[in-house]
């Protein structure tokens, strides 16, 4: 269990006179049926680590991968851990006697996108590229993700690691709003990592074009991959059968771990350039982290950005996102600039929504959470999650006497009590 996640569970025991130490012990009863009930996006992963169903164990327990992989980081783990301790050191400055008794959180969420400026999401909060979704559920993967996107109206952004192929993924995307979700907002952006070859990098955005895909989302920290130590520990590879899917060769060979990927070291903001003169899709870059990037990011034009340590999984002791935030959005309206500005890392409540909206972010992505209920549940284990961190923003909006989503930057809720930062 994740450090954070950890802490989750300590607190619960105590109140529920459970021993930490026995706590694989005790799932049954009362203390099970609370687990499973899955009241906050933690549950999920506190039943990850605990269930004994044999397709769990068989499909991601023995891989690794979501208990040794995507739910570690690089290094000593530090930034993983501070994404979202740092949303805890903020808190939050309610304003009461506002009248929410006919309060509605607005539908949708104008994300102001350049070229899709009807775009819209039923609340901001956006599913995060993460890769091979086939490992936390073999049978669907993605397709079971879309679908859970599609029936939240929200965002699903594709990963170039996906372990289903952009043009499936697209076609079920169309099939469920057609079938079954005709009123949804749902769309899909499409994450690229540029490789030395630069005309396989051209082919992937060329495919994204032509099966709808809205935005492209370009990774621009990761010039070399970060050293991920559990990874090497528990000796991951691919089970036969799940494969990167979009990365094929000439030949027609998969790629099976990043590291043949070939991510370009090179690339540069001059190259943004080159990506513009072969797609027609919005750019939005993910991974900016300094004030002095977004600032350069606004000067090349870009429809977004995201700011992103890759989830603690590339450079350790990074700042966590929720704590660099300010500063970019400082630097971008400074620049009086309306690009929008997404944030991932470390969200996990409502309320986490809440604070990085007050700070200034558009919407925000989440990736861990989505992958546990992937794995507990399928489809509707990942519209259970999306469906809790809404509720819980409803809640926290009511609380903090909130009328719609604007009051959330306007009505000056947060305090920040880290003693290197002052009050907002």
């Amino acid at each position: 269990m994740d450090a954070v996640g950890g802490e989750q569970w300590k607190r619960w025991s105590r109140h529920s006179n459970v021993d930490i130490e026995d706590a694989n012990d005790i799932i049954s009863g009362y203390q099970w049926k609370y687990l499973v009930s899955h009241l906050q996006t933690f549950d999920f992963r506190f039943y990850l680590s605990h269930k004994s169903d044999e397709k769990i164990l068989d499909s991601f327990r023995s891989s690794f991968w979501l208990e040794q992989k995507q739910c570690t980081g690089s290094d000593d783990q530090q930034t993983l851990i501070d994404n979202q301790l740092a949303f805890r050191r903020i808190k939050l400055r309610p304003k009461v006697l506002i009248d929410v008794s006919s309060h509605s959180m607005v539908d949708s969420i104008n994300c102001k996108i350049q070229l899709f400026n009807s775009t819209t999401i039923s609340f901001p909060c956006i599913i995060a590229p993460t890769s091979l979704h086939r490992l936390a559920n073999t049978e669907h993967g993605e397709l079971a993700t879309v679908r859970a996107a599609v029936a939240s109206s929200t965002i699903m952004c594709v990963s170039t690691g996906a372990s289903t192929s952009m043009e499936l993924i697209a076609d079920e995307h169309r099939r469920y709003i057609k079938e079954k979700y005709p009123q949804s907002y749902s769309q899909l952006w499409y994450q690229l990592y540029v490789t030395k070859n630069r005309q396989f990098s051209k082919k992937l955005l060329e495919r994204a074009e032509r099966c709808g895909y809205t935005a492209l989302v370009l990774t621009v920290d990761v010039c070399e991959i970060g050293n991920r130590e559990c990874d090497i520990h528990n000796h991951f590879s691919l089970p036969d059968g799940i494969h990167a899917e979009n990365i094929r060769d000439e030949d027609n060979t998969i790629a099976k771990t990043y590291r043949q990927l070939q991510i370009d070291p090179s690339l540069s903001w001059k190259d943004l350039d080159w990506i513009r003169s072969i797609t027609s899709l919005p750019v939005i870059l993910k991974g900016i982290m300094h004030p002095d990037d977004a600032r350069e990011a606004v000067r090349y034009d870009v429809q977004g950005i995201i700011v992103s340590n890759h989830g603690g999984r590339q450079l350790d002791t990074c700042q966590s996102t929720i704590d660099a935030l300010p500063a970019i959005m400082a630097a971008i309206t400074d620049s009086n600039c309306q690009m929008d500005v997404y944030i991932d890392g470390g969200i996990r409540r409502g309320t986490d929504i809440l604070k990085a909206l007050a700070l200034g972010a558009r919407a925000v992505l989440i990736g861990r959470p989505v992958l546990w209920g992937l794995a507990v549940d399928g489809e509707q284990g990942v519209t259970n999650v999306l469906t809790i961190l809404k509720q819980e923003f409803r809640v926290a909006m009511k609380l903090c006497g909130c009328q719609n989503v604007e009051d959330i930057r306007k009505n000056n809720l947060l305090v920040m009590n880290d003693n290197n930062r002052s009050k907002l």
